[in-house]
């Protein structure tokens, strides 16, 4: 039927056939609408308030604001519900449409037009989407001296959304304590916000709060954003009661859900759980697969993470920009080049080395492995380079030693205009500081103090141990003096720069100063300190440091520490301590303080120890018997 023909059918002039009109024109495509539009405006219906306010809600549902205007303006006598239409309509689009929504709020009430319920929960829906607290604190005053929906649940529900959207999160639990008649709409709507405020512990309590309601369960969307928020603060030790309590409430497990507690359980160290839930899936997304793929890596469970992603592939679930993070960072970190391959094949497969963020990725990969032709193919294929493209390509050389490739690289960018930032510099120092030689790095030290860029820790900090490492720590002394916003960073930094030339009295100087300064040491800071004490031969003060470590500053010792102190105590002549502090170490592997304290053996010759240490490494590492054989 034509539009022309169904206008005939409907009878345009009969009052009675305009609620029929709307319903029809809500089943059609936009272009059918036009079509409509267009014959309402030959038979002169076009400025009809009930047709156009039909248009109006036709054109924003179809995404059309154009249109809508058009049909509006043409509406002669216009009514509260043709502009509530127009309300409606911008409130749930951009923020600049949105605004819309409260303009043509002002020009209604210069008509002498009130609004009406819907009107405001439009309003409250805008101001919700704009943040704006006092454009939705306005609409409230309205309502209640309007008497306007003071008992409405919708409205109240809005109001409760609004208020938490613009942060006003007290006022809005106040909204919804004060509602007789709570919904589930509302709880969720504070509920969310929270959760995505990163206010857990209150997403939680107003969760208890809503199960102790009368008649009143939360559904899926509650059990969702409440656990988002435990995924948000990491408050995973509720994932198991949250899942029993979907299971007891007999609550559909649906994909949102599902892949939530799939995370969850990946985060809290318990990937069987995961699985059961993922091998229950019917239908599994991307989305899905990637959750457990990061999962399986959080867990360091490599080999797990490629089988999903076999099954990806094989499913035909097709993996995004997502994916290819997970999988090149993990491969990167392990040095796995021939997976990192294999990865990148099904990469040009879908296409995504077109994306530069990906091909960057890749190289870092490569560049992470040592794979510097695969690195160097990938950098002259990209056409349009950005500063990653070239950082990585930088640090590719530098990984491998070849610092002269590395600063020639950073010449040729220099030719095509594009200015270094901090991790381009960074990377160049770090070339220089293989180099050794402190001439360049003047020049690169004037270019940090013209840009800027002497404001950027992590700059100033690479700047201190390449002048540390190319023999000047006079000058890399000034360098830290110098800085203004010293970070932990930045001291130990500096401690390790002194443990570079030996200086172990200015390392234990620095350490004391950083205490005065109230500044908490780290693991770092602790092995650089202990590093130095085991070149000085400072047994003592080495064993109190050590001992500290827990019981003054909360820092559990971890694997160089140990070898640090089996070092020093190894150079001092101390092998039984040494061995019982290995023994009684939590370390579980201790092949490497082992290694260590056999060396010591060797040189002090003591042979019996010695051959206790070789015979624990033979069972720690049978592999490498060969050269612990030869070293007894």
């Amino acid at each position: 039927m034509t539009s022309t023909g169904f206008t005939e059918s409907m009878g345009w002039r009969h009052p009675y056939n305009y609620h029929d009109l709307t319903s029809c024109m809500e089943l059609m495509n936009i272009e059918f609408g036009r079509s409509v539009h267009v014959d309402a405006f030959k038979v002169g219906l076009n400025d009809d308030r009930f047709i156009g306010s039909s248009l109006i809600a036709l054109y924003f549902k179809f995404g059309s604001i154009k249109d809508a205007e058009r049909a509006f303006i043409e509406i002669i006598d216009k009514d509260v519900v043709a502009y509530t239409a127009m309300v409606t309509g911008y409130a749930e689009f951009t923020d600049f449409n949105a605004r819309g929504a409260f303009e043509i709020v002002t020009f209604m009430h210069r008509e002498g037009l009130n609004a009406n319920r819907v009107t405001l929960v439009s309003l409250l829906q805008a101001a919700g989407h704009l943040r704006e607290f006092g454009k939705g604190r306005s609409v409230h005053c309205y309502a209640l001296r309007r008497l306007i929906g003071v008992s409405d649940e919708v409205l109240l529900t809005s109001l409760v959304d609004m208020y938490a959207k613009c942060g006003a999160i007290s006022i809005a639990a106040s909204v919804l304590r004060q509602t007789k008649k709570r919904t589930v709409a509302s709880w969720n709507a504070l509920i969310a916000r929270l959760s995505q405020l990163g206010q857990s512990s209150e997403a939680l309590k107003y969760f208890c709060l809503m199960k102790q309601g009368n008649n009143l369960f939360p559904d899926s969307v509650t059990l969702a954003n409440v656990l988002s928020a435990c995924s948000n603060r990491n408050l995973v030790q509720h994932t198991t009661s949250l899942h029993a309590y979907i299971m007891r409430r007999n609550i559909q497990l649906d994909e949102v859900l599902t892949t939530t507690l799939i995370e969850l359980y990946s985060k809290c160290y318990k990937m069987k759980r995961a699985r059961i839930l993922f091998d229950h899936l019917i239908c599994r997304d991307t989305i899905v697969y990637n959750v457990m793929i990061s999962g399986y890596l959080h867990n360091g469970l490599v080999e797990e993470a490629i089988n999903i992603f076999s099954d990806m592939i094989r499913e035909a679930a097709r993996p995004n920009f997502a994916t290819v993070v997970s999988l090149l960072s993990a491969f990167a970190d392990v040095g796995d080049a021939r997976i990192g391959r294999w990865v990148h094949g099904i990469v040009f497969r879908y296409g995504l080395e077109l994306d530069l963020d990906v091909s960057n990725l890749i190289m870092h990969m490569y560049a992470k492995c040592g794979q510097i032709k695969n690195v160097k193919m990938i950098f002259d294929l990209i056409t349009d380079k950005d500063l990653v493209s070239w950082t990585v390509m930088m640090m590719g050389y530098v990984n491998i030693g070849l610092a002269d490739e590395a600063t020639a690289m950073f010449q040729k960018m220099q030719r095509t205009g594009e200015e270094p930032d901090s991790s381009v510099i960074v990377t160049l120092l770090q070339a220089h500081a293989q180099l050794g030689s402190s001439e360049p790095v003047k020049e690169i030290h004037g270019y940090i103090y013209r840009t800027c860029l002497v404001e950027d820790i992590a700059t100033m900090n690479s700047l201190i141990i390449t002048y540390a490492k190319c023999g000047r720590i006079d000058v890399a002394e000034a360098v830290f003096n110098g800085m203004t916003g010293r970070e932990l960073a930045s001291w130990n930094t500096m401690i390790a720069a002194y443990g570079i030339h030996g200086y172990c009295t200015q390392v234990l100087e620095m350490f004391s100063q950083m205490q005065r300064e109230n500044l908490k040491p780290d693991v770092l800071t602790f092995s650089s300190v202990l590093s130095a004490c085991s070149h000085a031969g400072l047994v003592e003060e080495g064993w109190h440091i050590f001992s500290s470590m827990n019981s003054d500053y909360l820092v559990a010792p971890q694997e160089e520490h140990y070898n640090c102190m089996v070092d020093l105590l190894g150079r001092a002549g101390q092998l039984e301590e040494a061995y019982n502090l290995v023994k009684c170490s939590p370390l579980r592997d201790r092949a490497s303080a082992m290694r260590t304290l056999l060396a010591a053996c060797k040189v002090h010759k003591n042979t019996k120890l010695g051959e206790l240490i070789g015979q624990e490494l033979l069972d720690l590492e049978p592999q490498v018997s060969g050269s612990y054989k030869i070293q007894k």
